[in-house]
């Protein structure tokens, strides 16, 4: 199972520092469960995911808080970034690409990923050193701090809480509470939502 969210439950002034934890993974043999910080930039967010994917397949809880996608110290996390590197941007097509055309933008329309993931990789690669590279992630992510600003708030409240809780997550939930195996109050605990709003949620949105 996986979760995204951004603040302590539906709380938007509790907000999660992507400084402090951009994901982790307790891995279990049945249910493996993921969490995934949502306030992160979506670049982040999917090398995150692949970086606990890889985890769970050595079978290692962890949680991950690399500042600025750079790589960790510890064999397994390092690893872990490696494998994420490879799944989303293969080395030696970047390469080939790269010799043609050093441009990131180019880069992350091909490989269908965002220009931080790119920039990454060329760090890794040996195409950008750690300043340059410093440079391009304050500037991105600058660009999407000012996005998030003049977006406002807004959004589709129950879409955010598909995405939150997790729809097989809830339907469990759900289901519990329906063959009377889990008390409606632990339910409103679990996720999150209470009353009118867990109501409407299980019978209009979880499907």
């Amino acid at each position: 199972m996986i979760n995204f969210n951004g603040v302590v439950e539906n709380n938007t002034h509790r907000i999660i520092p992507v400084d402090e934890c951009r994901g982790f993974v307790l891995v279990n043999e049945i249910v493996p469960f993921m969490f995934v910080n949502a306030a992160d930039a979506k670049a982040a967010q999917l090398f995150t995911i692949i970086h606990e994917l890889a985890h769970i397949w050595l079978g290692e809880s962890a949680g991950f808080d690399n500042q600025n996608l750079l790589p960790a110290n510890d064999p397994i996390e390092k690893l872990c970034d490696q494998v994420a590197a490879e799944f989303l941007v293969p080395a030696i097509s970047f390469n080939e690409i790269w010799a043609n055309s050093a441009d990131i933008t180019k880069l992350a329309r091909y490989f269908k990923v965002s220009p931080i993931v790119i920039a990454r990789r060329a760090l890794d690669l040996g195409k950008l050193n750690k300043g340059e590279f410093f440079q391009f992630y304050n500037k991105y992510m600058e660009g999407i701090r000012l996005k998030k600003e003049s977006q406002g708030s807004g959004g589709d409240f129950y879409a955010t809480a598909r995405k939150r809780i997790s729809v097989s997550f809830a339907a469990y939930v759900d289901q519990a509470v329906k063959q009377n195996k889990l008390l409606y109050r632990d339910a409103y605990k679990i996720t999150g939502l209470r009353g009118d709003t867990y109501q409407n949620f299980v019978t209009k949105h979880l499907f």
